[in-house]
């Protein structure tokens, strides 16, 4: 008996192996109509779904075998997920030399016969196999060749699927974590701004005229920006409770107004260069999630910039039934490998921003999700070094 080394990268392997959370878990009937079809198709007595781990072969499906697991040294799985050139095939056990004096051809269940295909995914990572089994030497016709590997690709989407479908729990699990989070925060945050606008409004009334120019922009800058606060928190407890109101509540939107308010909220940063560039006059949306969409991307460009004149540039354009937006900062970019992760709730790439602080990763979450929320879809460009581009739209209707 011959065994094969280690996978050529067994702990990727692994880990893709886990991923799929299929491991000692109960029979399927999905499962098992694969083997028992497999079986009637082959003519053979025994079928398995197997999956390597690293040191046994676990079987989610037998047909034909009580046996549920086996010493991952001892079995032909090991070479079917290292064989590269699909079906793997032994019509003669005992007359090969990697098999001949192997326990489970010597001894119970006697495996003469063998043929499988490897489960592999997109990436052509192999975890298991579906194979056939029979005691007495055999071959395979061409159509039971093609029945088997369709039935290994079976098996490899109904993995595919199961996994997709937990991902998809976990996400709304999360989702509806931050809508909490969103709900809560808001709520609580609503009493202090109050204060705040209001002492603000009283210090205005009280010392507008004793106060020098600095003083009268400082004061005009915190009751701005209290009360922009103010509808972005209202706008946040009103799609907590209801979502629908982020498609049905909308008003008109002057473009050069919203440039206006947005220079304002970060006037106290003199190293900001905000433009806004398009060739409408105004746009028909949900005014308090822009505000929040913004406001958050934006927020990003600057406290993770690296330039000592952070420009970004906000782009809005239509087309079809949807508005087309970007912004586009001058920051360091991000790498390639952590793009698809921006997005994740709770999830930072940076350990502080350049103020010394830690993000706590809801930001672009909630930024996905509402962008989502109205029908639209939100995706990143972005060069190392050179900058990033966040491009999002949103229906119109």
């Amino acid at each position: 008996m011959i065994a094969t080394p280690k996978y050529a990268n067994e702990k990727k392997r692994l880990d893709t192996l886990k991923s799929y959370n299929i491991l000692d878990t109960p029979p399927e009937l999905e499962y098992d109509n694969l083997t028992q079809i497999a079986s009637e198709i082959c003519e053979t007595p025994i079928s398995l779904i197997n999956f390597v781990d690293e040191t046994r072969v676990w079987s989610k499906s037998k047909f034909g075998l009580e046996t549920t697991e086996a010493f991952r040294d001892n079995t032909f799985c090991t070479h079917v997920i290292d064989h590269k050139d699909g079906l793997f095939i032994i019509p003669d056990s005992r007359e090969d030399v990697r098999f001949k004096n192997n326990p489970y051809v010597v001894g119970n269940p006697n495996i003469i016969f063998y043929a499988s295909f490897p489960l592999s995914n997109k990436e052509g990572i192999s975890i298991g196999n579906l194979c056939v089994i029979d005691t007495i030497p055999r071959a395979l016709t061409e159509k039971q060749v093609s029945s088997l590997k369709a039935l290994t690709n079976q098996a490899m989407n109904l993995l595919e699927y199961h996994k997709n479908k937990k991902i998809k729990r976990e996400l709304e699990e999360r989702n509806i974590e931050l809508e909490r989070f969103a709900y809560i925060a808001a709520h609580d945050l609503k009493a202090p701004l109050n204060n705040i606008h209001s002492m603000s409004c009283l210090l205005s009334d009280l010392y507008l005229n004793k106060l020098d120019e600095d003083g009268v922009t400082i004061l005009n800058h915190i009751k701005n920006s209290s009360n922009k606060l103010k509808e972005l928190i209202d706008g946040v407890l009103e799609y907590s409770k209801n979502f629908s109101a982020l498609k049905t509540t909308k008003t008109h939107i002057n473009l050069l107004h919203l440039k206006k308010e947005l220079s304002e909220f970060f006037s106290f940063d003199k190293s900001v260069s905000l433009s806004l560039k398009s060739n409408l006059k105004s746009i028909h949306i949900n005014k308090s999630a822009l505000d929040q969409i913004l406001l958050n991307l934006i927020e990003n460009a600057i406290k993770y910039n690296n330039k000592n004149l952070v420009k970004i540039t906000i782009g809005i354009s239509e087309e079809n039934k949807k508005y087309q937006f970007y912004v586009q900062d001058n920051g360091p970019g991000i790498a390639p490998n952590q793009q698809d992760k921006i997005f994740d709730i709770f999830k930072t790439l940076a350990n502080k921003d350049k103020y010394g602080q830690t993000g706590n990763g809801i930001g672009l979450a909630t930024v996905k999700k509402l962008i989502e929320q109205m029908g639209g879809e939100i995706s990143i460009k972005s060069t190392e070094g050179k900058g990033t581009t966040f491009i999002f739209n949103i229906n119109k209707d």
